[in-house]
């Protein structure tokens, strides 16, 4: 069957394209495609010998890895690089299978607050930062099959508060009063966004804005504004008189 000529410029079109953008890159992994193994590897090696000294509680994983392959080569992070590639150069296989385990506990090296593993994230929706327990953040971003998000906390199994093995972590429910607001199943924006939204609206800002800023129904962010949906977000804040959202 013959290919229509406008399909064939179209293909045509995108292998010129395709062409000019590999030609154009400058990365100098695309001109000695062994530094980028090399790099991951002196990477892995620094962060293990150091990585108590490196603050998963204040930077994210590739933060981290940015700012250790400046100092270290001056050079940028690898594109192949993922960051749960990252989570585990952070982690340490143990030498013993904890009673009632089949498997051996993998713990964590980095930050711990409150006795309890954490790593910092960049939310999605408002760029905020956000401290993760990483026991969580293993559950969330297995290194093969899509992200997950779950509304409950992580319990670990063998006992041990640094274990991050997926097989010794179980997301437990949270109680009846800890379900509501961000905690609800069906919950899609943070108490933090929301807080974020009537700062901004107590600043001058409508709610018509503030619904294509954030991608809120503009109902929704009328609710809010008004205290009738999601109270817990703003509770202790004043927001200003009765809104207009022109």
């Amino acid at each position: 069957m013959r290919i229509r000529p406008a399909v064939e410029r179209q293909n045509a079109a995108r292998l010129e394209k395709r062409r000019l953008r590999r030609s154009e890159d400058r990365s100098p992994y695309s001109k000695e495609p062994a530094l980028a193994a090399a790099n991951i590897r002196l990477l892995e090696q620094y962060i293990r010998r150091n990585a108590a000294k490196l603050r998963t509680d204040k930077y994210t994983l590739t933060e981290i890895a940015n700012h250790v392959l400046d100092a270290l080569v001056q050079m940028p992070r690898p594109a192949r690089l993922r960051a749960h590639m990252l989570f585990t150069f952070f982690t340490k296989r143990t030498s013993r299978v904890r009673s009632g385990q089949k498997t051996h506990c993998i713990e964590w090296q980095g930050a711990m607050r409150g006795g309890v593993p954490v790593v910092v994230t960049i939310s999605s929706q408002a760029g905020e930062r956000h401290i993760v327990d990483a026991r969580k953040y293993a559950l969330e971003n297995p290194p093969k099959g899509p992200r997950r998000n779950f509304r409950s906390k992580p319990f670990s199994l063998c006992g041990n508060s640094r274990c991050v093995n997926p097989k010794h972590i179980e997301m437990r429910g949270l109680p009846r009063e800890e379900k509501s607001g961000e905690n609800h199943g069906r919950a899609k924006f943070s108490d933090a966004l929301l807080r974020k939204v009537a700062r901004e609206y107590n600043a001058g800002a409508t709610a018509k804005e503030l619904s294509k800023k954030y991608g809120i129904v503009l109902v929704y962010v009328e609710q809010i504004m008004r205290k009738e949906k999601r109270t817990e977000a703003t509770a202790g804040m004043t927001i200003r008189g009765r809104f207009r959202s022109y």
